[in-house]
């Protein structure tokens, strides 16, 4: 009479592995529409702020040299400008500390300050600073905005959330 020896089955099978495989592929699919519009959110939330720092300088500008800074974009090179008597260059607002350098180029919003920017923002008023989501971002978020009026209200734009007060 043979006796057979029992084998203690080790491991997984193939359609387990499947399964958990398709499970874990099924929540990633569910999860990343609402990661993008949580990173998208606060990407929002940090561009209201920073118009409004913006525009803040460029009202405390204004206070100083009676008219606002002259229509532009900010940009990295603006750190490097040296503070000018008469000088109305946009540019000016962080040179002379109304407000402090950072790194501008390559942010996830383009931000402008000036005396009638909207950054292109379909359907918005001038105002004395704005940033718009720049263009590596996809749809609906790639046309949010936001305007700070020269009363100092920041309005959003195109779906982009409310900024905080």
């Amino acid at each position: 009479m043979k006796i057979r020896a029992r084998r203690s089955q080790a491991g997984f099978t193939l359609v387990e592995l499947v399964v958990v495989v398709l499970i874990i592929g099924i929540l990633g699919a569910l999860m990343i529409p609402g990661y993008t519009k949580s990173v998208e959110s606060a990407k929002a939330d940090d561009a209201g702020a920073v118009v409004q720092m913006i525009g803040q300088s460029n009202r405390m500008f204004r206070l100083d040299n009676n008219q606002y800074v002259t229509n532009g974009i900010i940009q990295d090179a603006c750190n490097g400008v040296a503070c000018t008597a008469g000088s109305f260059d946009r540019c000016q607002l962080i040179a002379c500390n109304y407000m402090g350098s950072r790194q501008w180029d390559g942010l996830a919003f383009v931000y402008q300050a000036g005396t009638a920017v909207n950054c292109g923002i379909s359907g918005a008023p001038n105002g004395i600073a704005c940033a718009k989501r720049a263009s590596t971002a996809t749809s609906p978020y790639s046309s949010w905005g936001y305007v700070m009026s020269a009363a100092g209200v920041v309005t959003a734009y195109n779906g982009a959330p409310a900024p905080m007060k």
